[in-house]
């Protein structure tokens, strides 16, 4: 009579089985430790969407993916001949890290300036009725930590009519001037004045420390 040894499970069984268990563990750390966040160029307006995938509990990223877009106002740019080849600049403007962190950046202070829908359409208003100074006076503050949601709100309600000449623009620019100044002023008290530049180009001034 004979017996049989203890059953033994096969060994590629336990390596497939091995396998599937470190997966299951691992898979979630993999996702779980992700940055996600967008940056923008303060020089040509393009945004850039970023993934890092970070080494399990470190910031250090292993792979990073990132896509690269223009914006409207991008487009206006380089049909007017207002940016030329550069280094990229990108400021990081809002993203989310490992969980639910929040991430904010210095972009987030001036890309009311540079995306908003309404910019590209104000910036083919100034360029049609105005001078080079006027288009340089707010191109100098889209940028600006300080001003760029004037330039905005500005933006927001010029765009919102029609102008038969330049003259009806221009009387219409200014008195919406005037009231959103007046509105910075009172949220702000001293506001930084940034330097044109005669062509307009977009200028950046980082925040001050």
């Amino acid at each position: 009579m004979t017996t049989s040894g203890p059953e033994t499970f096969p060994r590629p069984l336990l390596a497939l089985m091995a396998l599937f268990a470190l997966a299951v563990l691992t898979l979630p750390l993999i996702f779980w430790f992700r940055l996600e966040y967008y940056e923008v160029c303060p020089v040509c307006a393009r945004v850039r969407d970023v993934q890092d995938w970070l080494i399990p509990f470190t910031r250090a990223p292993y792979y990073t993916f990132a896509t690269i877009e223009d914006s409207p106002l991008t487009t206006r740019l380089i049909d007017y001949g207002y940016v030329d080849e550069h280094p990229h600049k990108w400021l990081l403007v809002r993203g989310s890290g490992p969980g639910t962190t929040d991430i904010m950046g210095e972009g987030l202070r001036v890309v009311a300036g540079l995306t908003t829908p309404s910019i590209a359409p104000f910036v083919d208003l100034l360029h049609q009725h105005t001078d080079p100074a006027t288009e340089a006076y707010w191109f100098a503050r889209m940028t600006h930590p300080q001003q760029a949601d004037f330039v905005r709100n500005v933006a927001d309600r010029c765009t919102k009519e029609t102008f038969a000449d330049a003259g009806s623009f221009r009387k219409r620019l200014a008195e919406t001037t005037t009231f959103q100044r007046q509105l910075l002023t009172f949220r702000l008290g001293r506001i930084n004045e940034p330097e044109s530049r005669t062509p307009p180009r977009l200028l950046y001034q980082p925040a001050s420390r």
